[in-house]
């Protein structure tokens, strides 16, 4: 992901902070981490950004998209986040991290809950599609 940054000239420069998609707690129980998170601390580290982990929560636990049509993954995590520090996203750029993007509604619905809590611009960057 780095390299992809670099060669594709992603603007990082102008981006604030690193979002995490998160996973709800009962499913970061299940796999004892979240890969969203640790790709995430990974360009942080190479670009020296700040990660927000705790900025953006689920607030319900959803059903595993991959055996779900288009349509019924947008419902299952439609309101599933939350953003639990406003004031701190007020007016930035931030960079979403996700682990794999097949149809974007788990991207497209945490975007979307950061925009509405005031971010000015919010970019996706995932591992796989």
């Amino acid at each position: 992901m780095n390299t992809f940054i670099r060669d594709y000239n992603l603007p990082i420069e102008y981006l604030d902070y690193i979002v995490p998609v998160p996973l709800h707690p009962s499913r970061q129980r299940e796999r004892e981490f979240n890969q969203a998170q640790l790709l995430s601390q990974e360009i942080a580290d190479e670009f020296n950004k700040k990660v927000l982990s705790d900025v953006l929560t689920r607030r319900k636990p959803t059903k595993t998209q991959t055996e779900l049509t288009p349509q019924e993954r947008r419902k299952n995590v439609e309101m599933s986040f939350l953003v639990t520090k406003p004031d701190l996203i007020k007016d930035t750029n931030l960079l979403l991290i996700d682990d794999v993007l097949t149809t974007g509604a788990t991207s497209n619905e945490a975007a979307k809950s950061l925009k509405e809590a005031g971010a000015k611009m919010v970019l996706l960057l995932t591992l796989a599609n």
